[in-house]
């Protein structure tokens, strides 16, 4: 067990990792700050100084996504370097140890600094908002209890599975590969569910999205034909066994550069 994980080695090389870093991932911070200000404050100022909760989520889903996958696309990229990378297959720490502190920094660390930075501006924002609209605004709550948010950070799981493998698997321009497999990916599946709708439904389709529902026009009229609500914990079930079998692959991806 301890050729795979030694709680003091792991400490040392996440300290190494953090003292060569940390300026580099503060530098981010702050451009993460003010990519959200900039975002959330033109959102503020076309809407006349207020918000609303779905303004609020949408700036939130598309930094949340976007900064993510940028910032995991990278977390490899000393592999990529021929004269870092050798630096790194020869430190004497396990595999899973360097893959610990890639995952933990691109994924828990942040996520926390995200909603760190999130919250502080939109707070601030719609404070600047409110002083030129006496109103009461309404701060997102992403943990809301109804939860009709929550979707937010499956979604942000299954793109940083997707990011963190195409990180280690691509040597170079890391997040325009990964992006690119992924549109591919997105388009096959859109063009094999297109003609499987039509044949299990004889009508005319107005909308198919795979995996969440498809508008359909029958007798003039139009129908929302959605997955039923027991169909939800395996879609849900599904999604977190990809998310896994994708972080399985980056670890064994990995393990194969150090061999």
């Amino acid at each position: 067990m301890n050729n795979i994980f030694s709680f003091r080695r792991f400490s040392l090389l996440f300290s190494k990792h953090t003292t060569e870093y940390y300026k580099t991932y503060l530098l981010s911070a702050v451009v993460l700050f003010f990519l959200l200000t900039l975002g959330l404050g033109f959102v503020c100022y076309k809407s006349g100084g207020s918000i609303s909760e779905k303004g609020q989520f949408a700036v939130f889903l598309l930094a949340f996504l976007g900064a993510g996958s940028i910032f995991t696309s990278i977390i490899f990229a000393d592999f990529g370097d021929k004269r870092k990378s050798i630096s790194m297959l020869t430190l004497p720490v396990s595999t899973f140890e360097k893959y610990l502190v890639a995952w933990l920094y691109s994924f828990v660390i942040f996520q926390l600094v995200f909603l760190l930075s999130f919250y502080v501006v939109d707070f601030l924002v719609l404070t600047i908002g409110k002083s030129w609209r006496d109103q009461e605004f309404r701060l997102l709550n992403v943990f809301s209890p109804r939860g009709e948010y929550r979707f937010g950070f499956l979604f942000y799981m299954l793109f940083h599975s997707l990011a963190f493998l195409g990180a280690i698997f691509f040597e170079k321009i890391h997040f325009m590969k990964t992006a690119f497999v992924v549109f591919l990916l997105s388009a096959l599946i859109f063009l094999v569910n297109q003609p499987i709708a039509l044949a299990l439904f004889d009508v005319k389709l107005e909308k198919v999205v795979p995996f969440v529902g498809l508008g359909i026009i029958e007798g003039g009229r139009y129908y929302n034909v959605d997955p039923l609500p027991s169909i939800r914990p395996v879609m849900l079930s599904l999604s977190f066994t990809i998310v896994v079998l994708l972080w399985i692959g980056a670890y064994f991806k990995l393990k194969e550069k150090e061999v």
